[in-house]
């Protein structure tokens, strides 16, 4: 019986490394094409801007909402909405707020 419950909780505990969202690969895919953070720029840099910061100008709320909808917060934004999923939004959210 224990060593049934010693494989569940590990199971468990891979499973869940396995499903987390790594914000640094996910801010390479769908970021870095349109943004600069620490002197790196992706091809459309100029469209999106510096990062460089962002973790000390805006807070978790205003990354947030802006994620979600980036019109909400900036009405004339050229980001589109992303359609990242909560977890990936949580993610980027705390990357972005530790670009301080």
């Amino acid at each position: 019986m224990i060593g049934r419950l010693v494989v569940v909780i590990a199971v468990l505990a891979t499973s869940s490394a396995v499903w987390a969202v790594d914000a640094q690969e996910l801010y390479n895919k769908k970021c870095k094409v349109c943004h600069t953070l620490n002197g790196v720029s992706g091809p459309k840099a100029k469209v999106g801007g510096k990062l460089d910061g962002v973790g000390s100008k805006r807070d978790e709320a205003w990354l947030r909402a802006y994620l979600e909808d980036p019109k909400s917060k900036i009405p004339d934004s050229k980001m589109k909405n992303m359609k990242l999923s909560k977890e990936q939004t949580d993610a980027i959210v705390q990357f972005l707020l530790a670009q301080k």
